[in-house]
């Protein structure tokens, strides 16, 4: 699984660097995002319905929040 920390930057950077990382997996691969900006935790799943990835888990801790998503 691919991680990819975008914590300190703010929306829409963490999508952009999301939509990035996926573009460079296979169709199946999974990836980690973690993220604290709270546009963040709302646009990356709304992109990623958009763009029929799949949001397997989503996880918030005091600090920041991980997304994990399996390409499409």
């Amino acid at each position: 699984m691919e991680k990819l920390d975008t914590r300190g930057r703010i929306c829409p950077i963490p999508l952009f660097h999301t939509k990035r990382k996926l573009e460079e997996l296979s169709s199946g691969d999974m990836l980690e995002v973690i993220a604290d900006d709270k546009t963040a935790r709302e646009t990356i799943p709304q992109w990623c319905r958009m763009h029929d990835h799949t949001i397997v888990s989503s996880k918030e801790t005091e600090d920041h929040f991980i997304i994990t998503i399996r390409k499409s």
